[in-house]
């Protein structure tokens, strides 16, 4: 592979840590989210609720995450 090589086997090697980490944590989150969705008419049964109730608790979950998720880039993208 034509762009890997020693600098790029260092800076890994420097950031394997926070990389694994980082790593984990999203790969985490990114379970608890997808578990939702094949739940969802279960959810709808459980809670006597019609789908398009439901789907807006799901879809306002989502939109939270993608503001917070922005605000929070730009916040840390400011304070370095």
């Amino acid at each position: 592979m034509w762009w890997w090589d020693a600098r790029v086997t260092t800076l890994f090697q420097r950031n394997l840590q926070p990389t694994l980490t980082y790593w984990s944590v999203f790969f985490s989150f990114g379970l608890c989210i997808a578990f939702l969705g094949p739940t969802l008419l279960d959810l709808r049964c459980q809670t006597q609720t019609s789908l398009a109730q439901i789907t807006w608790v799901f879809f306002s979950q989502q939109f939270c995450l993608l503001v917070g998720s922005c605000l929070g880039g730009v916040f840390k993208r400011t304070q370095v």
